[in-house]
């Protein structure tokens, strides 16, 4: 197909209506009425709450530190993101049972866009993360304004992204914890597009399972392995414990290698 014919049929197809289809990526120019009578996406089941809702007690008070400090003395010692990837806001945290999906580079705007990721977001129920391998040459927006209040409507804990957002004003204004490379204007329509979700990924230089738990502050991202989950969050939860009492005795003029041989904490 020539440059010209498949520019014409890209404005065919963006011209069918002025209707705004409710994406991640902004208000892209879509007829949903005629995407969807065009094919038949099957209704994404809606998956159960958050597994680790039950630690929201002792995670609402962990970071990202601590984890990895913990899964350090478990010989886990690689499992923090690329730094790259930051809070919108340095105020943002989050953690979340991972619900995964991969991106890559499109040259022309697909037949049906954007399915993988309605379906995804469709599935989604509280305490779920998106995590978000963005496999582009380029940034442009994975998300964006509607897919946050979509988000929010499910009560799902954040979005991590191995690549761009954009309406930056509208997520914080409803203070989603949205953690990305950068903003970009550039629409993801065209530009890459998901191929498949609910899969292993890469994100940020580590590999995230669905079902792992992700934690998310501004120091970093930490991904604890579904497999060690309760250790993790028991063992960082005495850490936390034994650092505050660490805490007081130091700002109270302790000596630092006495309290390091006292409470083998630093």
């Amino acid at each position: 197909m020539n440059e010209n014919k498949k520019s014409l049929n890209r404005r065919k197809f963006l011209e069918r209506s002025a209707t705004v289809l409710g994406t991640g990526v902004g208000a892209s120019v879509i007829n949903p009425t005629e995407v969807f009578s065009a094919i038949s996406i099957g209704k994404a089941p809606r998956k159960p709450k958050s597994r680790y809702l039950k630690y929201k007690d002792k995670l609402d008070q962990c970071f990202s530190a601590v984890l990895q400090d913990v899964m350090d003395g478990m010989g886990v010692r690689v499992q923090c993101m690329d730094p790259a990837i930051k809070p919108l806001d340095p105020s943002m945290r989050t953690w979340g049972e991972a619900i995964t999906i991969y991106v890559e580079t499109v040259a022309e705007v697909p037949e049906y866009p954007f399915q993988k990721e309605m379906q995804l977001i469709d599935s989604a129920n509280e305490g779920h993360i998106i995590i978000a391998q963005c496999n582009a040459r380029e940034l442009s927006a994975f998300w964006g304004g509607l897919l946050t209040n979509a988000a929010v409507g499910r009560k799902m804990s954040g979005v991590i992204i191995d690549g761009g957002a954009r309406d930056y004003n509208e997520i914080m204004e409803l203070k989603f914890p949205t953690f990305c490379k950068g903003l970009s204007p550039y629409d993801s329509l065209g530009r890459m597009d998901a191929k498949e979700y609910d899969v292993p990924v890469e994100c940020g230089g580590i590999r995230v399972n669905p079902g792992d738990l992700v934690f998310g502050d501004v120091d970093g991202i930490v991904v604890v392995p579904q497999e060690i989950v309760e250790e993790v969050i028991n063992k960082a939860w005495e850490k936390i414990q034994g650092e505050s009492k660490v805490r007081d005795e130091l700002r109270s003029g302790a000596g630092v290698e006495a309290t390091f041989k006292k409470y083998g904490i630093l």
